[in-house]
């Protein structure tokens, strides 16, 4: 399995997209390949050129059947089911992207496009199609500098997501709302409509990575006292506790497993 990944450079896009990359390979396994997803905190635009990727939850199981969906921003942690012919190529957007691309309210948006967009973006799909990875990345990026909306941009937004970023997620939504001068009612409505989830959710996002990435990072033992305090958690156990309602397991045995898609192909 291959998979690659070119960060976004344009000054024009790197504010509202982080990234676009490719999987590709084979799985012959019947029973295919279940990975783990991690919320990010991002939407993800796909292009599947394979076979179908199954959503795997308790209550039931999805089929992303059309050729192209959107990923939403989660508040929790999903599996993927990969089998057969892998070939995927996706645009992950961070902050209100999306938005600006689709400009219609994310958190109404599911895995299927709305109509009034589809024939765009079956063009793309088209354009996209048989071409090498840094041929769909410059067609990719073409399409979004002529369809992505600079001039819905909310200033507030931005601003309450670098703050978010700043504190590495380790802030109170009513602290959020103090320094961008706006009610915790009004910035609940930006980031349903322009994100997908919540600003006390996408901090707890946040902060979950930044602590992942801190304890990836560290390849020793982890000081549990330490990142209580760094990551201002009430006691080991609520550190604990938030981990789990993120990745659905516990530090311990995330990090052994580390069964995230990115994990599971960045080292192949």
């Amino acid at each position: 399995m291959n998979y690659v990944e070119e960060i976004v450079s344009n000054k024009i896009l790197k504010v509202d997209v982080l990234c676009y990359w490719q999987m590709s390979g084979h799985i012959n396994s019947k029973e295919g390949v279940n990975s783990r997803y991690l919320p990010k905190g991002q939407n993800i635009l796909v292009f599947n050129f394979g076979d179908s990727v199954e959503q795997l939850s308790l209550s039931q199981n999805s089929d992303f059947k059309t050729p192209f969906f959107i990923f939403p921003a989660i508040k929790t942690s999903t599996i993927i089911n990969q089998r057969g012919k892998i070939d995927l190529f996706g645009i992950s957007f961070i902050g209100e992207g999306l938005y600006k691309l689709i400009q219609q309210p994310i958190s109404e948006l599911i895995s299927e496009f709305p109509n009034t967009l589809r024939g765009k973006y079956e063009a793309l799909y088209s354009e996209l199609s048989e071409n090498n990875f840094l041929d769909k990345v410059n067609i990719a990026e073409n399409f979004l500098l002529e369809n992505l909306n600079q001039k819905i941009e909310s200033p507030v937004f931005h601003k309450a997501i670098e703050v978010i970023h700043e504190a590495k997620g380790v802030i109170k939504v009513s602290e959020i709302t103090d320094k961008v001068h706006v009610s915790e009612r009004q910035l609940q409505r930006l980031f349903k409509t322009r994100l997908g989830i919540s600003p006390k959710d996408y901090c707890k996002i946040i902060r979950v990575n930044n602590y992942l990435e801190f304890i990836l990072i560290k390849n020793k033992s982890v000081d549990w006292m330490e990142l209580v305090v760094e990551y201002d958690y009430h006691d080991q156990p609520h550190l604990i506790n938030e981990v789990k309602s993120i990745s659905k397991l516990s530090p311990k045995k995330l990090i052994s497993f580390r069964d995230t898609l990115y994990h599971r192909y960045i080292g192949e």
